[in-house]
């Protein structure tokens, strides 16, 4: 390989190192400083808080939600184990890419995400 695709190649290699760090540091000091938007009960305070909802409003929100939920859950009840198993084979194949630190900040990434998957 000749001297200037080497430098080329360093280069790019410490920009994507450098892209790659700045992108972990925003996600640990803005991003996951933000309102968890999956979890649905922090997201419903939220909006009618937002919306400054009397409580007559937020009951009445919760029970269309919830009912929303109950129906949608219905609904993907029949491909929800496909759906699981594309999603573990993905993981899997992902984690495999990893090198073992990657592997595991992407771990403890899965830990703080467990919750969304857990509620219904």
């Amino acid at each position: 390989m000749t001297r200037t695709k080497s430098i080329a190649l360093a280069f790019y290699l410490g920009a994507a190192l450098a892209g790659a760090a700045i992108g972990v540091s925003v996600d640990r000091l803005a991003v996951r400083a933000q309102p968890r938007w999956y979890d649905r009960r922090e997201m419903r305070t939220r909006v009618f808080d937002e919306l400054h909802l009397t409580q007559a409003q937020r009951d009445s929100a919760n029970l269309i939600f919830d009912e929303r939920n109950r129906r949608d859950s219905t609904l993907m009840a029949p491909v929800r184990p496909a759906t699981d198993s594309v999603n573990a084979q993905a993981r899997q194949r992902f984690s495999q890419l990893l090198t073992p630190e990657q592997k595991s900040i992407y771990d403890h990434m899965q830990r703080d995400n467990a919750p969304r998957t857990e509620k219904k």
